[in-house]
């Protein structure tokens, strides 16, 4: 006989089991708890919670009255019709019905807001929007007197529930109400409905399907644990101290029906004794009187963890609830109000929220009806701030604003100090608004104040291509002399030992003027804002690269020596670096640069202004450009016979000269061609070239205030010029040459803007 092979079949287990303690068997006592549904709450037990049990009123009310404390904001931007808003909604005591209706909501599971709106028609009956007359009155009634009509739940005609709400589907279309002043049916379209949360449809307990579960439901154990602890707090302190009281053959004399009497009889003597005189006299021999003090540790922690229950399942803080500060190390009790807020907001949001966007609809159509408004506005419903601050948060806050506004003062000074912005542009931008951005004024610049800001990104760091910091050098190179107080700034180099002013190799692709801004910048932390054109140095002795020296009077910071290609920053006498240059440490391209200056300086005056920080070039053949196209002209005149320094004015060969001098070498063609700051100009002047609209540009800023010329002075001395005629208005400075010219869109209203916001001085 053969047996027959059995295969063992493996086991799954899914959970773990522990057979010695039976943790996870059948026999495992935490295995026998099982939820089991509360024992419903009739809606008289509520009342009777609501109006008896003080803490469980300040459950329900507390949420309501804070929901609707700070009021709402329709956004109407407009006081007459905010005005009527407001008096309507206190026409119909809107705050105290509502908090009413949120509370019966929390009370009961939900509530009802019936409007009481004259349209001509029954309640019964749809409301009747193009004939609104008034809004009467409202009431509220709680969901136990409240019955949705069923018959009407599901609702799918589209055409007959298209509202003004929207598409009531899936709600039902009549409601009746039978309170103790009547009973009535009413239609939805006259209703504000208010309910606790959303009920799955399997809900139990089909009263509170359609509205909401009651509140106490979910906080009935914690709500129970919480009073308890609170009441037998006061019960065990009495019974902490328990008097002890010893008799000899005690239990002797109570077998005795006589002594019963007689042992009571003694411990009530005791007692009066005890309460009368606060002693007590007992038989030394034989009786004993003592007392016994039980701890009480432990029934605090019991209470505070009962109350953090409660506050938890309400979510509503201790501070509120309780009137008491949160416990614990470090506790400030932000948190607790931050989700406070929250659960408020929550409430506005679902219950609020959706009725105001009735009510609202409802009174306007009133306003119109009545004449007191025009029309039906467009509104966005807001809830104002539910945290107020408190005075020292307001001054701190103030404190903070004015901090804020002291760094932007500060900011629109450095930009003004650079000249990237003017201060009437800041004056103009605060009388539009106090609380102004400097970067909002650069970004609305108009377009003559964009070709300032071109001017201002081609002569300071912020305009330098960062890009040519790291670029190849070339064969050529700069020099700048920086002259102040009749000084010219010099430094050690600290590879040969030579003194020697700004200057190095022009990197690829960058202008001469932009390396001479960049070298003065990387060794002397100095930046120029203004370069004349000096000359070239073709050759200065074997080994050195041609250059292009510059002139500088005028800079930005304090010089002083980068610690690695210069040292020991200072102004020197001009004699003294030609006592240098003769003693050999003076580097050659500098020296010659230094005597190439020197020449041009054609007398003693000449001299004399120098020392003064000013420097006036020969206008000659020795002051062109030599052949650079688009380096700028320089300062140039002569000194009048009196010896007295004339008044500085552009010199060169050509109105371009002109158009550029003291900005950028490509400032006429940026605003000929266009760039990337500023806007081209070529197609408003078909019939000119770029050299007569240099032209033009020079003749008009020296016409005139007559006719059809029209002017002023800036308060930085720049002049402005608009011929009404031909549509050009130009802008400049006696020193620094012509900003820009162009056609304005506007025409005399734009000059007359520009005049009105930035001119000092009428011409």
């Amino acid at each position: 006989m053969t047996k027959a092979k059995v295969t063992a079949v493996p086991t799954r287990m899914d959970g773990y089991v522990n057979l010695i303690n039976r943790w996870g068997t059948a026999q495992d006592s935490s295995e026998a708890y099982r939820f089991q549904p509360e024992q419903a709450v009739t809606d008289r037990e509520l009342t009777t919670l609501y109006t008896d049990n003080g803490l469980f009123t300040k459950i329900i009310d507390a949420p309501a009255e804070e929901a609707l404390k700070h009021g709402i904001d329709l956004g109407l931007n407009n006081p007459d019709v905010e005005g009527f808003v407001r008096r309507s909604l206190e026409a119909l005591d809107w705050d105290e019905k509502a908090a009413a209706a949120i509370k019966w909501s929390r009370l009961y599971g939900g509530s009802m807001i019936v409007m009481l709106i004259d349209d001509g028609r029954g309640l019964d009956e749809p409301l009747n929007w193009k004939n609104i007359r008034s809004i009467d009155e409202l009431y509220v009634f709680e969901r136990p007197i409240v019955w949705p009509d069923y018959g009407s739940f599901y609702q799918t005609d589209f055409a007959g529930r298209k509202k003004r709400r929207g598409l009531q589907l899936m709600k039902p279309e009549f409601y009746s109400v039978s309170s103790i002043y009547g009973s009535f049916r009413v239609y939805e379209s006259r209703c504000l409905i208010f309910r606790n949360g959303v009920l799955p449809e399997s809900v139990s307990n089909e009263d509170y399907r359609f509205w909401g579960s009651p509140e106490y439901i979910r906080i009935k154990r914690a709500l129970q644990d919480a009073v308890t602890a609170h009441r037998n707090g006061p019960k065990l302190l009495e019974k902490s101290i328990q008097a002890i009281y010893k008799m000899k053959g005690l239990a002797s004399l109570l077998a005795t029906e006589a002594g019963e009497a007689q042992a009571l009889k003694r411990l009530q003597l005791i007692d009066m004794a005890r309460n009368i005189l606060n002693t007590i006299a007992i038989d030394s021999e034989g009786e004993e009187y003592d007392f016994k003090t039980f701890q009480l540790t432990g029934v605090v922690d019991i209470i505070n963890s009962t109350c953090n229950m409660l506050s938890a399942l309400t979510n509503i803080p201790q501070t509120v609830l309780f009137g008491r500060s949160p416990a614990g190390e470090n506790a400030t009790g932000e948190s607790d109000m931050e989700n406070w807020y929250s659960f408020v907001e929550r409430i506005q949001k679902l219950s609020l929220k959706p009725n105001l966007h009735a009510l609202p609809d409802v009174l306007f159509t009133v306003g119109v009806s009545s004449g007191k408004i025009e029309n039906v506005p467009d509104y966005e419903l807001k809830f104002n701030p539910l945290w107020s601050l408190s005075d020292a948060e307001q001054s701190a806050a103030k404190k903070t604003v004015a901090d804020t506004a002291y760094v932007k003062a500060q900011t629109a000074k450095m930009y003004v100090d650079m000249q990237a912005l003017d201060p009437s542009e800041v004056r103009s931008a605060l009388a539009k608004d106090e609380t102004f951005e400097v970067e909002d004024i650069l970004d609305d610049l108009s377009e003559d104040e964009l070709f300032e800001e071109q001017q201002s990104s081609d002569t300071f760091l912020p305009g330098v291509n960062q890009d040519a910091f790291d670029a190849p050098d070339t064969n050529k190179g700069v020099g700048v002399l920086v002259i102040r107080g009749g000084k010219i700034l010099v430094g050690l180099r600290s590879d040969d030992g030579t003194f020697c002013g700004p200057g190095g190799h022009i990197k690829d692709g960058e202008l001469p003027e932009r390396a001479a801004i960049r070298e003065t910048q990387e060794e002397f932390r100095i930046t120029p804002t203004e370069l004349i054109y000096i000359s070239d140095l073709e050759t200065s002795g074997a080994g050195f690269s041609p250059s292009t020296v510059f002139l500088c009077t005028e800079y930005e910071g304090r010089a002083q020596t980068d610690g690695v290609e210069m040292q020991f920053a200072q102004f020197m006498e001009p004699a003294q670096i030609t006592a240098l240059a003769d003693a050999g440490v003076a580097y050659p391209p500098f020296a010659e640069s230094v005597k190439i200056l020197l020449e041009k300086l054609t007398s003693d005056t000449d001299r004399s202004i120098m020392e003064s920080g000013k420097i006036v070039l020969d206008g000659g053949p020795g002051s062109g450009n030599h052949g650079h196209e688009g380096i700028p002209g320089q300062v140039g005149g002569s000194a009048p016979s009196d010896g007295s320094a004339s008044e500085t004015t552009v010199s060169s060969a050509t109105g371009a000269n002109k158009f550029a001098a003291g900005s950028s070498p490509r400032n006429l063609d940026a605003h000929w061609e266009g760039s990337s700051r500023a806007h081209s100009h070529k197609e408003e002047y078909p019939d000119f070239s770029k050299e007569q609209y240099a032209e033009r540009a020079l003749e008009l800023i020296q016409k005139p205030v007559a006719g059809n010329v029209f002017g002023y002075k800036t308060a930085n001395g720049e002049i402005c010029r608009y011929d009404e005629e031909t549509n050009d208005y130009v802008k400049g400075h006696p020193d620094k040459g012509i900003k820009t010219m162009f056609k304005p869109r506007n025409g005399k209203q734009y000059y007359e803007g520009r005049k009105s916001a930035e001119g000092e001085e009428d011409e």
